[in-house]
């Protein structure tokens, strides 16, 4: 495994020792199958539109800081509803990298989680085959550039150049989905 590919796991697994009610759609984005995460579709969409996620817990999984473990609440049961506060949070990590080193791959990022926000609406019935394996690996991607940028944000110095490449490297593969049939080829495509 990659480095970077390592780093998305890490800051995923640190990401859910803070919001432990993301656990089942964060293994829907990196474990599949597809329907796993495209059964949510109406939550990934309105989460996203709403831009439903909490910065401060991904911050300090980002930089790795403790903070207060948040129970799911019961009725949620392990899915808290909000769809994937990770993805959710890059109109707003764009807004506030406007003007520094990493604001247009933010920018672009943001820019392809939407248009695949708007494509999952309009496709919502899809649950399987390659179309279905295509648009997880998307949303994969989305998630895996957000998991970068977070990363970049709380590491400072000590992130800036792999990170670059990671997010050039997912935004390359989002711009050809044909590149990435499902998401363990999503996966694999992150540089080491």
């Amino acid at each position: 495994m990659g480095k970077a590919r390592d780093a998305v796991l890490d800051y995923a697994a640190g990401t859910l020792r803070l919001l432990p009610g993301q656990a089942a759609v964060t293994s829907a984005v990196l474990q599949g199958p597809p329907a796993a995460l495209l059964e949510r579709i109406p939550q990934l969409v309105r989460g996203f539109a709403g831009e439903r996620t909490d910065s401060g817990a991904l911050f300090r999984a980002a930089a790795g800081l403790p903070g207060e473990t948040v129970v799911p609440d019961r009725a949620a049961g392990a899915d808290d509803g909000r769809g994937c506060a990770l993805v959710q949070s890059l109109p707003a990590l764009s807004r506030e990298s406007a003007g520094g080193a990493m604001a247009s791959r933010a920018d672009r990022l943001t820019e392809a989680a939407d248009r695949l926000h708007w494509e999952l609406a309009e496709r919502g019935d899809l649950r399987e085959g390659s179309a279905a394996g295509r648009l997880a690996a998307r949303y994969a991607l989305c998630y895996a550039g957000a998991a970068f940028l977070w990363l970049w944000r709380a590491g400072g110095e000590n992130c800036l150049e792999w990170t670059y490449e990671a997010v050039d490297a997912v935004l390359g593969a989002l711009k050809d989905p044909a590149l990435v049939p499902d998401v363990s080829a999503a996966l694999a495509l992150l540089p080491t």
